[in-house]
């Protein structure tokens, strides 16, 4: 037992760990919650002042921990100093708002003595309240593909995906879940829930991201089982996975496939744009890389990049509403800003999913529970960065940094004993 769970919560403690619930819960139904989260575990942070002092005095023992703040750092370093050579506007900079936030944020979920319970059953609250949701808005409202309460149902459905792994491996690691099937079942329901919810976004950038959950998921059950064991468990959530698509409208998932592999395969023969989907994006990212082949060091800069793209689209007559970015975060920094930028997008997935790696490194086992989750979701957020300017939305910065203090100081908590001490 370490010394952050030698007592009880206070009273204040206890608050502080409720509004983390709530927000987290209210993540994907509830207009800004995923602000609201990050806001109230950095104003736990700063308050008492200077209290986060303390917090990093000890945190910075960790190497692990230093490489994340260094990859981290970098990112937000390089990403000012591309603002301040292509003079951009005050706007720009609020991107790196939450990354700048997430030492406060840290000290705030330290502070807060925050509880495994928290992540667990608030991640699986969120996703059963977003599947919930997005049922009432594709089967009942008829609004087509559900987003919840985002603004676009691309985010909506990734970030969905994100509540389900957490949901679905603290059926793995929640000790709760392993000692009431209540709870347990409570799990199972945020795991489907949330992949529900992400079928019914229509998002197939996220599809992807739930098969390699779910076979990451049956390796890890399966692990004392011979191979032949795992292999089979990986059918297994192959058939559950076909299950759910021939459960969901056929409008949202087979159809949108369908559509997608044909449109995509038409402009690899013909290189003309026929759906709004695939073709279309594998023309921005062609449109990208011969961006970045002219100006590979510092890019065009955003206004001048987009203007260009904007122009490249005009004889495609794209409709209203489809926005002219490149859909690919890679390639964005690569034509925005060259080199640098891809630098400063290396730095911060590498430096975070690196620390969390070497944390495997400390046996105790509570740790290495957050230290899964944590590489996953520095995989998945990559991994939705392919098929959409994930880092360019706040929905998704937003819970990429919140997540990760959250998973970062959970897996501190557990090991801060002196046997784990580095």
């Amino acid at each position: 037992m370490t010394r952050f769970e030698s007592h009880t919560l206070s009273r204040s403690e206890s608050i502080q760990n409720v509004l983390v619930f709530a927000f987290l819960s209210l993540s994907l139904v509830l207009p800004g919650a995923y602000v609201l989260l990050c806001l109230a575990l950095t104003g736990m942070g700063l308050w008492p002042m200077g209290r986060w002092r303390n917090h990093w005095t000890a945190l910075w023992q960790w190497p692990e921990v230093r490489r994340m703040v260094w990859g981290v750092g970098l990112f937000v370093v390089m990403g000012i100093f591309v603002g301040f050579w292509y003079g951009y506007k005050l706007s720009y900079y609020e991107a790196f708002v939450p990354f700048v936030l997430m030492p406060f944020m840290l000290s705030g979920v330290i502070g807060a003595r925050l509880q495994a319970q928290v992540l667990w059953l608030g991640a699986a609250t969120g996703a059963i309240l977003a599947g919930a949701l997005a049922s009432y808005q594709s089967l009942v409202m008829h609004i087509g593909r559900a987003m919840g309460a985002m603004n676009h149902p691309i985010v909506f459905g990734d970030l969905a995906v994100v509540l389900a792994c957490i949901s679905l491996f603290g059926i793995l690691f929640f000790e709760q879940a392993r000692s009431s099937w209540l709870v347990r079942m409570y799990m199972v329901f945020g795991a489907v829930f949330g992949v529900w919810a992400s079928l019914l976004s229509g998002s197939k950038g996220g599809w992807l991201s739930i098969v390699m959950v779910l076979i990451v998921f049956a390796w890890k059950l399966m692990a004392q089982k011979p191979v032949m064991w795992r292999l089979a468990s990986v059918l297994v959530i192959g058939l559950l996975v076909a299950k759910g698509v021939w459960l969901a409208p056929d409008e949202l998932v087979v159809q949108r496939v369908q559509q997608g592999f044909n449109g995509g395969l038409h402009w690899y023969k013909t290189g003309e744009v026929v759906d709004w989907s695939v073709s279309i994006r594998l023309e921005l990212w062609s449109y990208a890389v011969h961006l970045f082949a002219e100006r590979p060091w510092l890019g065009w800069g955003g206004g001048e990049a987009l203007r260009k793209l904007g122009e490249h689209l005009k004889p495609l007559a794209v409709p209203e509403g489809i926005a002219p970015v490149f859909e690919n975060d890679i390639l964005h920094y690569a034509a925005v800003s060259g080199l640098v930028g891809l630098s400063s997008l290396v730095a911060l997935f590498g430096g975070l999913f690196a620390g969390f790696w070497q944390l495997q490194r400390r046996k105790h086992a509570r740790i290495q529970a957050y230290v899964l989750l944590g590489m996953l979701l520095v995989v998945l957020i990559f991994e939705f960065g392919l098929t959409v300017n994930a880092l360019g939305r706040n929905a998704f910065r937003y819970f990429f940094s919140t997540l990760t203090v959250m998973l970062l100081g959970l897996a501190w908590m557990a090991g801060d004993d002196s046997k784990d001490r580095p």
